[in-house]
């Protein structure tokens, strides 16, 4: 089952920013972390260049998202992780995964590559970097992106990495990006982005873009409501806006979880209600925007299907 389901009685517009507690931790750790990191290591070995970039003169930002995140893994999973510190020689053990790492703090020399993709390796989300009053993307790792990459959005400020914006969506876009300007250090907010997807392939940048509407083109005509349950997936990310206090930059971290429609619906009782409150309330324009339109009536049907029936 799905840690979130940001799904209720109706759909909201509304950006949906929640205060990340003290008890709250950063980064997830769950069943999936060793599949997902060694997917990330993978791609990374493959196409280093396109799925980790930074522009130069960042690299304070960069060790302030490793010391966040190390800090944040040793003291949610200490079972699983240890961050010991002696003055500015750091060492790292990641027993999920049986290694170990020693550095020096604040020195890109003693780590085998840029910061930020070393700590990202450790981790399963998606780590991107802004800065400045235009939120301009100055570094990331993604690895799990949706629909979008490093290698077309760097350098580009908050409102041209969104860019066609269109009117659906332009009123959340506004509110996110007044939301970074005047994010607080030591205040980080989280939301939930939501999708359903004809695949759990986690890797969806763009360079798989064509192939993948090529994949749904051929599946279309094979939905129904009777087998589209076993065919899609709902996709949940969950968003971090964090202040880094030093750079004043702002880290931008998402974690992807997957669950296959009829699964969720399985372990949820409510889901299919939920999930139809939504469809049948958003606007068309946006269930366009989430290219959901192509097999919305199908899944539609399926879903009343899967209503539970009142008790007479």
């Amino acid at each position: 089952m799905l840690p979130y389901f940001p799904f209720g009685n109706h759909f909201n517009d509304k950006i949906g920013t929640v205060l990340l507690t003290d008890t709250e931790p950063l980064v997830d750790v769950d069943s999936h972390y060793r599949a997902e990191v060694l997917l990330k290591r993978q791609q990374l070995t493959e196409l280093p260049d396109y799925y980790a970039l930074a522009q130069p003169g960042h690299e304070v930002a960069q060790w302030e998202v490793v010391e966040l995140v190390l800090h944040h893994l040793a003291r949610f999973w200490p079972d699983s992780f240890s961050l010991q510190q002696s003055g500015d020689v750091w060492q790292w053990e990641n027993r999920l995964l049986d290694e170990t790492a020693t550095f020096t703090f604040d020195d890109s020399s003693t780590l085998p590559m840029m910061p930020l993709d070393w700590v990202g390796r450790q981790i399963q989300e998606d780590l991107l970097v802004l800065t400045g009053s235009d939120a301009t993307l100055v570094a990331g790792q993604l690895c799990f992106g949706n629909d979008w990459s490093l290698t077309e959005k760097m350098g580009l400020p908050f409102w041209d990495i969104h860019a066609p914006i269109t009117p659906i969506v332009e009123p959340m876009m506004r509110a996110a990006q007044k939301l970074m300007e005047r994010l607080p250090v030591g205040r980080p907010v989280w939301r939930l982005n939501w999708s359903i997807k004809t695949t759990d392939q986690l890797d969806m940048t763009s360079r798989h873009s064509v192939d993948l509407s090529q994949r749904l083109a051929k599946k279309l005509p094979f939905f129904s409501p009777e087998a589209i349950g076993e065919q899609l997936y709902i996709r949940i990310e969950r968003q971090i806006l964090s202040r880094l206090p030093r750079s004043q930059a702002v880290l931008f971290s998402v974690h992807t979880y997957q669950n296959r429609l009829d699964h969720e619906l399985e372990q949820r009782p409510d889901a299919a209600q939920r999930l139809l409150n939504v469809l049948t309330t958003a606007p068309s324009a946006l269930l366009d925007y989430k290219s959901i339109t192509p097999f919305l009536p199908p899944l539609v049907n399926y879903l009343n299907r899967r209503v539970p029936t009142p008790a007479s």
